[in-house]
């Protein structure tokens, strides 16, 4: 029965997949971090809707003939505009104080009138002063004989273009916000799972039930089952949730998707392989040195700051994506799950960095598996107090028959 057989692995991860689909915990889990990602795409497009048109009221025949100018000018400034005749300034302050006009537009021979409610904003004295000035000048150089043509020339300034020596990279914002968002997504389902797996390992241990897995199984069969199956149930919730706000955005116009987006979604799912594989073996050596389940969120402390930590050096790679200590750290194996989905969102990554990235957090991997094996194997069987890490570190593999 202690053959190396991957038939071992198979049943130990398949019973993992199976408590875990059956707890109610994965359900709730799921179904709060999809409702979260839902109402995140959901909120700003209910929130942060189309800007209502400024309203303005036309007062008297020489207000009224400057609607043409006003729109013209609207379109130039780029600013929604609606344009209404006034009957008379009773009626005018009557719409005022109701909230159905924002300003009233006066106009006489020597001056202009803006009437509001409270105060009137710089985007509409400049509009309104803009119109009033153009129609004031047509009517000061008709007066003196200068020729329609020529004013019309004069009122019409030259285009200006605008040359960015380096401009920023197409849809800045949303690869800012999609840069965040992978990264603490990636960052929730580690702790979270990582969690998980501690806790499950040291339940195995004070429950004595590993002691009788392991008269069936190896111990790096049992912690290689383990660690599959909740990482196959961490794997779909990730896949789950990103999936929800991918289709509720598509339905609901929210934000603009970035063109990284196709590149980001393979990614963010390999370094999530990349990154569970990491911590998930020292998570499960974490729980293997308690000797009570209330010890684990003190076992799992040392494990949960380089996460944090990537997680909110991910802020900074937003305000500096071109730093150099950002590329040095994104290859850094307790960070790169973190760092480099967010390089690769913000658009700031080259494919070999990619690639050598996941080549170094492979044999980091690597490396975990075969440390992590070996005290797992002799801190499971353990007993007495919690271990320290580095007495734990110092255990000898027990040899298996």
């Amino acid at each position: 029965m202690h053959g190396t057989h991957p038939g071992a692995v198979r049943l130990v991860a398949g019973r993992e997949i199976s408590e875990r689909i059956g707890s109610r915990a994965l359900r709730i889990t799921t179904a709060v971090m999809t409702l979260l990602v839902i109402a995140g795409v959901l909120i700003p497009s209910l929130v942060g809707g189309p800007a209502a048109p400024t309203r303005i009221g036309l007062l008297g025949a020489r207000a009224q003939a400057l609607a043409p100018a006003l729109r013209m000018t609207a379109r130039a400034a780029k600013v929604k505009l609606a344009v209404a005749n006034v009957a008379s300034e009773p009626s005018a302050r009557a719409q005022l104080h109701r909230g159905s006009l924002d300003v009233v537009l006066s106009v006489t021979a020597h001056a202009a009138r803006a009437e509001v409610e409270q105060s009137l904003s710089s985007t509409e004295r400049a509009l309104l002063g803009a119109t009033v000035d153009a129609a004031h000048q047509q009517q000061v150089f008709a007066q003196a004989g200068v020729p329609r043509a020529v004013v019309r020339a004069a009122q019409t300034p030259p285009r200006l273009a605008a040359l960015a020596l380096s401009p920023p990279p197409a849809h800045e914002a949303a690869r800012d916000v999609t840069a965040i968002a992978a990264s603490l997504l990636l960052y929730l389902t580690l702790v979270i799972y990582g969690g998980a797996l501690a806790t499950g390992v040291a339940q195995e241990k004070t429950s004595r039930t590993a002691e009788v897995l392991l008269a069936s199984v190896r111990p790096r069969q049992l912690l290689a089952g383990k660690i599959i199956g909740i990482g196959a149930c961490g794997f779909a919730q990730l896949a789950i949730v990103v999936s929800a706000g991918l289709a509720t955005n598509a339905l609901a116009h929210s934000a603009e998707i970035p063109s990284t987006i196709w590149s980001l979604l393979p990614a963010s799912l390999l370094w999530f392989v990349l990154g569970y594989g990491l911590y998930s073996f020292a998570y499960a050596t974490a729980g293997a040195i308690v000797a009570r389940q209330e010890e684990v969120q003190f076992a799992t402390v040392p494990l949960s700051f380089p996460l944090l930590a990537s997680y909110l050096l991910s802020y900074a790679a937003v305000g500096s994506p071109h730093a150099t200590w950002l590329k040095v750290c994104s290859f850094l194996p307790p960070f790169a799950p973190s760092l480099m989905p967010a390089r690769i969102a913000l658009g700031t990554i080259a494919w070999w960095e990619v690639a050598l990235g996941a080549l170094v957090t492979l044999a980091a991997v690597y490396g975990m598996v075969r440390l992590a094996t070996r005290v797992y194997s002799s801190a499971v069987m353990h007993s007495g107090p919690r271990l320290s890490w580095r007495a734990a570190l110092a255990l000898r593999e027990p040899p298996h028959g």
